[in-house]
């Protein structure tokens, strides 16, 4: 085996490991999401993110009311 062979058998091992690594994140990174959402232990991918979007619309919602009640009780 020649230095080119090698040099290109180690390139497609090193790309391998990162898919592996990316997947591996990927799998972590929605789990993490799933426990984050309330109701979506056991959901799929697009239930996940469309309950995920409508949990920070919900989050923002309460802050800015939140704000508007400190601006009301706002003592001077």
């Amino acid at each position: 085996m020649n230095k080119r062979d090698m040099n290109v058998r180690r390139g497609h091992l090193i790309a391998k490991k990162k898919v592996k690594l990316v997947k591996f994140s990927l799998k972590r990174n929605i789990s993490t999401l799933q426990k984050m959402i309330p109701g979506c232990e056991e959901a799929d991918v697009e239930t996940l993110f469309q309950k995920s979007i409508d949990h920070i619309m919900k989050l923002k919602l309460q802050v800015h009311i939140l704000k508007c009640l400190l601006q009301v009780y706002e003592i001077n």
